[in-house]
């Protein structure tokens, strides 16, 4: 048996062939060799595969826990994917979602076994407890403060239950979800998380060769796209996130609701206590507002027999009603040293590619605090420029429900859209998530960096079929 350091839970086969019939023949072979090599170390098997073969045309991907699992994976058609590769690469956007997909434990698996994701976490946690008096660690990963008790006495104490020591029952951790749930809905505390989460996301994505050719965010998915940029520093992006959000959670409540219409449909339903908050796609809009009037509105549209959706937010974001916060937010800004982005990306506000000008201008950020986001615009504009591989680079998959209804149908480009992070109520492992995504972009043709995907773990290389490589 090959013996490795720790690998992954989860890891990624890829095979590749000049036709068809030869990626077939591959698959066989390698199913039969694991079969009379049950002992091999699946990291090192995943390994050889992704840095001695060359990597042609036709193309298969399979994510698997370990030899077994790999051997039943390849032979179900289910869980293979098969690709013929573009003739040109096409460019990877990062696309930024904003609230309303958060949740606790989100990314978990990561922070637990990818050592970039958790170091980029832990500073940024460290950095916001003196601004949020609050670890961001403990409200997200409410199982994190329990294991490091159970370990620290676990070294200490051996042949003890843990439980009991600990007193943590099932219905007491249970209880501790819902409070840390409770806590990470609350405006101030929601928003540096999905921005550090995004942040420390996108940061061990381009440690793997992801780097973004462009970026679009949504909402405070923007803070992220600009920091990413260098228009902020990651310190300035974090002390910008918290005062923002510490602004907003002491405003008045508002509601916002989310219709089938059109902005030109929309505006008419406009007044003084309504405002357009977002514009997601053709006929697909965001009206924000006082909780009365947006209850209003709703009874209308719904006798009209439009199909409205009320969002869960404590706030009328994007609207008239963050106007009493301008100041404060622009005093803040002042202090920042903002610089051209590096890398392009989509403004919320215009609906286009930002400009140094806008982008280091004090006065766009408090707009972009008020005004509407202009997602469907932005996202038309990007792909009529790229017509990128689109990478959802944070929970669930709300931008990338979006992005097709804003895309002009080209059968000559066809839409490929990834998800990175699962939705809360997906109970696939977090790893096994993003290695599906990561082995769909090989499969696109996008390259890979594997020698810093392995940077953190020693995998072997180990003898596979000849006719593999």
């Amino acid at each position: 048996m090959i013996l490795t350091s720790l690998s992954r839970t989860w890891q990624l086969l890829l095979l590749s062939a000049k036709t068809d019939s030869e990626l077939k023949t591959a698959t066989v072979k390698l199913v039969d060799y694991l079969k009379q090599h049950r002992d091999f170390n699946l990291a090192d098997v995943a390994y050889t595969l992704q840095q001695e073969q060359k990597a042609f045309k036709h193309r298969r991907m399979v994510v698997c826990r370990d030899i077994e699992d790999a051997i039943a994976a390849l032979e179900d058609p289910r869980r293979v994917l098969t690709n013929i590769q573009e003739t040109e690469k096409r460019p990877v956007a990062f696309m930024f979602p904003g609230l309303g997909t958060h949740y606790v434990n989100m990314a978990w698996e990561l922070y637990q076994g990818e050592s970039i994701f958790r170091e980029r976490v832990d500073y940024c946690c460290e950095f916001l407890i003196p601004l949020l008096n609050q670890d961001l660690r403990d409200v997200i990963y409410p199982k994190r403060a329990s294991q490091q008790s159970q370990q620290s006495s676990q070294e200490s104490s051996e042949g003890l239950d843990l439980r009991k020591m600990l007193g943590r029952t099932q219905t007491q951790a249970d209880a501790l979800t819902v409070t840390a749930t409770s806590l990470l809905n609350q405006t101030h505390l929601a928003q540096p998380a999905i921005f550090m989460i995004e942040y420390a996301l996108s940061q061990l994505l381009i440690s793997w060769g992801m780097h973004p050719q462009a970026m679009i965010g949504y909402s405070i998915g923007e803070y992220v796209a600009a920091t990413l940029a260098g228009v902020l520093s990651l310190e300035e992006g974090l002390k910008l996130i918290a005062a923002r959000a510490q602004i907003i959670q002491k405003l008045p409540g508002g509601a916002m609701l989310a219709v089938p219409l059109s902005r030109t449909e929309i505006l008419p339903l406009l007044n003084d206590k309504l405002s357009l908050s977002a514009v997601n796609g053709p006929c697909m809009g965001v009206i924000a507002g006082e909780i009365n009037a947006i209850e209003v509105l709703e009874q209308q549209l719904i006798k009209k027999g439009l199909a409205c959706r009320r969002l869960e937010t404590s706030h009328a974001f994007h609207s008239h009603m963050m106007k009493g916060v301008g100041s404060e937010l622009r005093e803040l800004l002042k202090t920042f040293n903002l610089q051209p982005p590096q890398i392009p990306y989509i403004s919320n506000v215009t609906g286009t590619w930002i400009t140094a000008a806008e982008a280091t201008n004090v006065d766009y950020w408090v707009k972009h605090l008020c005004q509407a986001v202009l997602f469907g615009p932005g996202m038309q504009e990007l792909w009529k420029k790229l017509h990128p591989i689109l990478l959802e680079v944070g929970p669930g998959q709300t931008l990338g429900s979006f992005a097709p209804q804003c895309i002009e149908n080209n059968p000559a480009v066809s839409q490929l859209i990834l998800p990175s992070l699962r939705y809360s109520y997906d109970k696939k492992p977090d790893l096994a998530f993003l290695l599906k995504s990561l082995g769909r972009l090989w499969l696109a043709g996008v390259e890979i960096d594997w020698a810093e995907f392995y940077t953190h773990e020693r995998p072997a290389s180990v003898p596979l079929p000849a006719y593999l490589f």
